[in-house]
């Protein structure tokens, strides 16, 4: 990420040169082709950086410019969001430009703000900034001018980092040092907690710098990259909308026995909030005592039945998914972060990867394609139609065998991968990006280790793209020995559903794993009852709670 601001001038014009030539221009942009409306943004907001305008008309252009834009970078991240990596060429190319079009509105959003911050000076130093200080101290509207030119800036950076992590990526450093320096200033100019008004992000409501900056750093120590694309949106929603929860300080509460653990954040690095503070001039705490109540407060009424609709949390937002997801952030932003229930130990070592329900169940079952356990009369009908058509149906082609037979030139291909770290139900892997098969969070995978002989059934929490070349993936492991198995629902008046693949998983105590079954996404419901076929012998259980869900299973405990 390139922050260097270049030098301006006349000789190429954008397509307009204040607010209402930009307000007839939006009209030509087609902004239901949201591929098309991103290449015609870019090209005028590259020209528009490098054109000399006075910052007045500047600001009024990006102002006239930032709802249509956040608008198409909305309808844009659907191309890629929720993609397993890597990226297709199409999903590459919709990531990329839209980071491009963020990177450009920021970008003419701090050529407004950097000289406010520092006059004439034009660089980024303290001096500067203390003698801009005692300037918009003396003058209320620069003071005005100035908060709403760091919260516009701030809030260009926050709407880009969500994008990042729908893209399965983080902000690099470069994005954390001028994100800090940006809140640096304006806390240095005496404007960061100024509130102001952001009609595109917040309505009616007042915000501030800090607001924005603390939503930046709320989304990272959410681990927002680790979300289903659904959930992910809850959280950016509600860091946008919670930010105004914080509050700063310059030095750690004294008594912390009533208030909610503060995230650390150093002014001076290229880092994130965190919960480990070190010595550094740049130390800072974001209090988040008010956050907590408002979290504990949500929490309990959504236990009292109240629909989440009703607390301001969305109405998009469904139960139990929003109790749940509402606790991992009340963790992580309130009460010092997420404890790992076992060690990790750095680890050095191959490991084999089959990614995927169907390939996992073929490999697990001997490499046998999957086959109903018994069949119905229908089918047993339609075999016997078939063979007095076409003779012995093990020598005809076409029809499922052939189809199922398709896929096993897939299910045979098995990643190599590089073991990172381990822990008792947890690995970090990593291979090279374009190097085996895509995979995504939620992906249902076997993993076997070189000091393993059987594989291990897990989850894809997060995977990441790292650099240009790498991929990063996160496992998230289900102890015990799997077994592949035949489950089909059964249903009020006994009507049963298709025999399907499943897994069944043994109680592993000393981890306090309960005995759980592995079935297809969709499936559980409370108390469903399921068949279960387990060499040739008909199990029946009753499904009883999600222990794990994935987009493409869920794992649930059971009783007999």
């Amino acid at each position: 990420m390139n922050f260097e601001l270049p030098h301006t001038g006349t000789e190429q014009s954008p397509a307009f040169l204040n607010a209402i030539a930009c307000q007839d221009w939006l009209g030509t942009v087609p902004l239901a082709n949201a591929m098309q409306a991103q290449s015609m943004f870019l090209r005028q907001l590259n020209l528009l950086h490098r054109y000399t305008l006075p910052p007045a008309e500047r600001f009024g252009i990006l102002e006239a410019l930032r709802g249509p834009v956040s608008d198409v970078q909305e309808d844009a991240v659907k191309k890629f969001a929720s993609k397993p990596l890597p990226f297709a060429p199409h999903e590459q190319a919709a990531l990329e430009s839209t980071l491009s079009v963020w990177h450009m509105l920021a970008l003419g959003y701090l050529r407004c703000f950097e000289p406010v911050c520092f006059g004439d000076a034009g660089v980024f130093s303290l001096p500067a900034l203390l003698a801009q200080h005692t300037l918009v101290a003396g003058n209320p509207d620069l003071a005005a001018k100035a908060a709403t030119l760091a919260q516009r800036t701030l809030s260009v950076f926050a709407d880009w980092q969500v994008d990042l992590c729908r893209g399965e990526q983080l902000p690099d450093p470069t994005y954390w040092k001028k994100l800090n320096q940006i809140f640096f200033a304006a806390e240095t100019l005496g404007i960061a907690t100024r509130a102001v008004n952001d009609p595109v992000r917040h309505g009616n409501a007042p915000t501030s710098a800090l607001a924005a900056y603390g939503e930046s750093n709320l989304l990272s120590a959410a681990n927002a990259y680790e979300l289903p694309a659904r959930h992910l949106a809850w959280v950016a929603r509600w860091a946008r909308r919670w930010g105004a929860k914080l509050a700063l300080l310059k030095m750690p509460p004294e008594d912390i026995r009533n208030r909610a653990v503060p995230l650390w954040v150093d002014l001076e690095s290229d880092r994130p909030a965190s919960y480990m503070p070190k010595p550094s001039n740049g130390s800072r705490w974001l209090e988040t005592t008010e956050l907590r109540r408002s979290l504990v407060a949500r929490i309990a009424l959504l236990e009292q039945g109240q629909a989440p609709a009703e607390l301001q949390l969305g109405d998009d937002v469904t139960q139990p998914a929003a109790g749940q997801v509402l606790q991992r952030v009340l963790q992580r932003w309130c009460k010092g972060g997420a404890p790992r229930r076992h060690e990790r130990h750095a680890a050095s070592a191959g490991c084999s990867f089959i990614a995927g329900f169907e390939a996992v169940h073929y490999h697990l079952s001997g490499r046998q394609i999957f086959r109903a356990p018994s069949r119905n009369d229908s089918a047993l009908r339609r075999e016997r139609e078939e063979f007095e058509t076409f003779g012995d149906r093990n020598h005809r082609t076409g029809g499922a065998d052939e189809e199922a037979n398709s896929h096993v030139e897939n299910w045979q291909v098995m990643d190599d991968w590089r073991l990172l770290d381990e822990s008792a139900t947890g690995l970090r892997i990593t291979r090279p990006l374009k190097e085996g098969v895509r995979i995504g969070a939620g992906l249902l995978i076997a993993v076997k280790t070189a000091d393993s002989q059987r594989f291990t059934l897990g989850n894809v929490r997060w995977a990441l793209r790292e650099g240009d070349d790498s991929l990063a993936a996160g496992i998230q492991l289900f102890p015990g020995e799997p077994r592949p198995v035949a489950i089909r629902t059964v249903e009020s008046g006994a009507v049963r559903g298709n025999w399907r693949q499943g897994f069944l998983m043994p109680e592993f105590a000393t981890l306090r794993e309960p005995a759980s079954v592995v079935v297809p996404a969709g499936t559980f419901r409370l108390d469903r009852s399921i068949e279960v076929m387990v060499d040739q012998q008909l199990q029946v259980l009753k499904l009883f709670r999600v222990l794990d869900r994935g987009i493409e299973f869920e794992r649930c405990n059971f009783q007999d």
